[in-house]
């Protein structure tokens, strides 16, 4: 049997991610012929509110 790790790449405060991959999982552990596992790597030096590059809010998070 395959085991599959099924990722929750993001570690920001407010992640949309960890539902995604619920939802993900939900449905892929459906399939009997492999076996799924959900995976979340806490990286908490990578928890800025907003990606380096913007150096903060914009207008667009008013």
């Amino acid at each position: 049997m395959t085991r599959i790790g099924i990722i929750i790449g993001s570690t920001r405060p407010g992640r949309n991610g960890a539902a995604v991959a619920q939802w993900v999982y939900e449905v892929a552990k459906q399939r009997t012929a492999n076996e799924f596992e959900l995976v979340d790597y806490k990286l908490p030096h990578l928890d800025e509110v907003y990606p380096p590059a913007r150096q903060g809010p914009t207008e667009l998070d008013k």
